[in-house]
């Protein structure tokens, strides 16, 4: 008897944790541009997150599918066909106008385009048939400023979102903000403003204010999603359940958030793995270290007077060998290896690599903070100025203009850079910060994600954000205030004219008395 009751306890015992587990165990979706730096992120949050039983599907085109299996990383995907037509042939124009010396910028090409991607993306009714067979219970969507796409879909499967994204925007957050302290988002101001800095942020921050929903100003519910109940754009950016941003102070300027929004810089950092027999006999041939040159995936090619400059200047620095991820073969010239892809990473974190020339993407800052390599930055596009401002700023490098420099003043520059200790030490002790925190960026978010899933957004969502827009901004107890006011005055105004139509009669009284 006393055998039956304990198989029987036992018995009940893993039904309930089989239930625990049915229950804890979540589908997410993942929504992302199927672009290597916005996939490699989440990609290490989502191994972090089947530490807690979670399982996560990608979205990918065709060709990311491909190369994320071929770096040897087993994924759960669907592909979308509308993620195939996806052309980066508009930002490489940019890039290319902007070396150049161009001073055209595309603005309507790009909301064309971005306008185009996601009507493509929000009418693939195939894909939606197979994300809505997966039963998907929650969904990850990649966070744009400004720009709405992915959300749409997660609102027609009825996802609840968890936004993921590099940048921070307090008015998407409903955070106090103060443009005297805070740089707005891409102005490459640093927290030292000058008066006129100052005068130029609050302007930008106004513009923010009221800049529409991209990448179309109609309601993109009703178009898009008409079987839902209809709410507005700026409703559903809103209705994310937690926004993980892969930022950090280190990188960053302090930054009031709420407790919806978790910090969680470096996401796409890794350790380095060792490198390739031929590429680690070209970095033990340098005489003190190695430097790492790479402007991005998306930058293949420069102005030839541009290409020779950093050749010449390369060629002076006889004590360093150069990587240089440039063109479309492999040719070695002197100290300089031109190579098509590097592995940036990995080059990073070796022991002889001595500094880094870079355009200043966020992934690649990361990188470098991660390693400890101290910045010669060249921003070209978006936020890489605000970036390359931070880098000089905090002591991590130098920052120098890709339009307006020559052979030796990036010689100098290199051997500033190189063999100043002060760089070294800054980037260093910011580094032992980052490794020095008990969670690894994707461990931190995942535990977010976790936490949300199992108890909801309402310990974690302020009010503020769910208030009228007339409300946050206090417009209704401004003008509730100013009509008080003008009242008030009118009320005076009307006392002060009874009073003194009473005293004109009180004289006339006396005067007819007199």
């Amino acid at each position: 008897m006393k055998f039956g009751c304990q198989r029987l306890i036992k018995t009940m015992t893993l039904i309930c944790l089989l239930y625990a587990y049915a229950v804890e165990c979540k589908k997410i979706d993942v929504i992302v541009p199927p672009l290597w730096s916005n996939i490699l992120p989440v990609l290490n949050v989502v191994k972090e997150l089947k530490k807690y039983s979670h399982s996560a599907t990608f979205v990918l085109s065709t060709a990311m599918d491909k190369k994320i299996r071929m770096e040897g990383i087993s994924v759960q995907s669907v592909i979308a066909k509308s993620f195939d037509n996806i052309s980066m042939d508009i930002v490489t124009q940019v890039v290319a106008e902007k070396l150049n010396r161009s001073k055209s910028f595309p603005f309507y090409q790009i909301l064309e385009r971005a306008s185009k991607h996601c009507h493509n993306f929000m009418t693939d009714d195939e894909l939606f048939q197979l994300l809505s067979s997966e039963k998907f219970a929650y969904a990850i969507v990649a966070n744009a400023p400004g720009i709405l796409c992915y959300e749409i879909l997660a609102y027609k499967l009825s996802l609840p979102f968890v936004f993921i994204g590099a940048h921070y925007d307090s008015l998407l957050n409903r955070i106090p903000f103060n443009p005297a302290t805070t740089p707005v988002l891409w102005s490459g101001f640093t927290d030292k403003m000058t008066f006129a800095q100052r005068v130029l942020n609050s302007l930008f921050y106004i513009i923010q204010l009221i800049k529409p929903t991209m990448p179309s100003f109609e309601n993109l519910v009703s178009k898009y999603v008409p079987e839902k109940p209809l709410i507005s754009n700026s409703e559903l950016k809103n209705s994310f359940i937690l926004q993980i941003i892969d930022g950090d102070f280190l990188i960053d300027y302090p930054l009031l958030t709420s407790p919806n929004v978790i910090m969680c810089g470096g996401l796409g950092t890794r350790s380095a793995k060792p490198l390739t027999s031929w590429l680690e006999t070209f970095v033990k041939k340098s005489i003190e270290g190695i430097v790492i040159v790479s402007f991005g995936s998306i930058i293949k090619s420069c102005p030839e007077q541009m290409l020779n400059t950093f050749l010449l200047a390369f060629q002076k620095t006889k004590r360093l060998s150069f990587i240089f991820q440039y063109g479309d073969d492999k040719k070695e010239i002197g100290n300089t290896l031109l190579l098509p892809w590097l592995p940036q990473n990995d080059l990073l974190g070796h022991v002889k690599t001595k500094l880094f020339i870079t355009h200043c993407g966020k992934s690649s800052v990361f990188e470098a903070l991660y390693h400890g390599i101290p910045m010669i930055g060249f921003p070209i596009v978006h936020d890489q100025g605000a970036n390359a401002a931070i880098i000089e700023d905090k002591g991590y490098g130098i920052s120098m203009d890709i339009l307006n420099f020559s052979a030796d003043e990036l010689v100098k520059t290199i051997e500033n850079v190189a063999s100043n200790k002060t760089f070294k030490n800054n980037i260093n002790a910011a580094s032992e910060i980052f490794h020095s925190r008990p969670q690894t960026p994707s461990q931190r978010a995942a535990y977010w994600i976790d936490l949300v899933i199992r108890y909801g957004k309402q310990h974690f969502r302020p009010s503020s954000i769910d208030m009228p827009w007339y409300s946050y901004y206090m417009i209704d107890i401004y003008l509730f205030i100013t009509v008080g006011l003008v009242l008030g005055f009118y009320c005076f105004k009307l006392f002060l004219n009874l009073c003194s139509l009473i005293c004109h009669r009180k004289k006339n009284v006396k005067g007819k008395q007199d």
